[in-house]
């Protein structure tokens, strides 16, 4: 479960709460505000909290700003987020964790010209942090944006482009649902790179975060995909309570989704979800093993 879930929380007790739902696995959010692992101190701290609650670190999120972009032509911004990356990665590695989540930059709008002058800049950039993180045995992975945006055009593009072993997908189920008529597709091509999910569902169109199963999203379907492939993987959720809270506090909630539970119970139903999936894993491979 990622702490996107609810950053009104104090971080130690979101912990507390996420651990106690029967999540084994955590992963931390983009707002460094919540977590401030550009400190040491503060990184060894929560990674003692983790190992008294026996949480494993799956992954740290980069943050998400327009100026972080891995594909800049202004080299200063791209040397500002290799450094931001090369930060997280490393408190990664402090925590004993798995990975790292990264936006390769957070345009949605791009010309063509624009995105062929962007690849070659950002293979430079990802085969750099491949190897840092390599290095560090942490897994770099970029995440897919929502499908409708030209950064889902510019990330197939280095996907196709890069040549090396130390650079992986983190799938956002969310996103590569929006707007997409065969999600599948892309998940079916760069299946074999997944290292870590965003798991969270919607209703095709708008970036909600609900609790898988929710929304429309097929995660059976992508459940027995990673059982029949060589994910190693933890299952993890990125729905957010926080983000339905304040769409129904504006009226902007979608009129199918669920109503707020309290946080306790919101956990509860997400780690049910949890387990659903993973169970669907965990059959699909004994069934490929089985069959051969």
């Amino acid at each position: 479960m990622s702490t996107l879930v609810d950053y009104t929380y104090p971080l130690e007790t979101l912990l507390k709460h996420i651990r106690r739902a029967g999540f084994e696995a955590v992963a931390f959010g983009h707002k460094t505000t919540h977590f401030p692992y550009y400190e040491r101190e503060r990184v060894v701290e929560v990674a003692e909290l983790c190992t008294k609650l026996g949480l494993f670190v799956d992954y740290i999120h980069t943050p998400i700003d327009l100026f972080l972009d891995l594909s800049a032509e202004n080299e200063h911004a791209r040397q500002a987020t290799l450094d931001t990356c090369k930060l997280t990665i490393d408190a990664v590695q402090e925590m004993g964790g798995r990975a790292i989540t990264v936006h390769l930059c957070n345009k949605e709008r791009m010309t063509e010209s624009e995105i062929e002058t962007r690849v070659p800049i950002a293979l430079a950039s990802i085969k750099e942090l491949g190897d840092y993180a390599a290095e560090r045995e942490v897994f770099f992975c970029l995440e897919n944006l929502p499908y409708r945006f030209s950064y889902h055009r510019i990330l197939e593009a280095v996907f196709e482009a890069y040549e090396g072993n130390n650079v992986y997908l983190c799938l956002d189920t969310c996103h590569i649902s929006m707007g997409n008529p065969d999600s599948f597709k892309f998940i079916e091509k760069y299946l074999h790179l997944i290292k870590t999910v965003h798991l969270s569902d919607n209703y095709g169109d708008r970036d909600l975060h609900l609790t898988p199963y929710a929304g429309t999203f097929d995660f059976d379907r992508l459940a027995r995909m990673l059982g029949e492939s060589s994910y190693d993987g933890n299952v993890m959720l990125e729905n957010s309570r926080e983000a339905a809270t304040k769409r129904f506090l504006t009226g902007q909630n979608s009129p199918r989704e669920p109503h707020i539970l309290e946080l306790d119970d919101y956990l509860m139903k997400s780690y049910l979800a949890a387990k659903r999936f993973q169970l669907t894993i965990l059959e699909a491979r004994q069934v490929k093993l089985k069959t051969g």
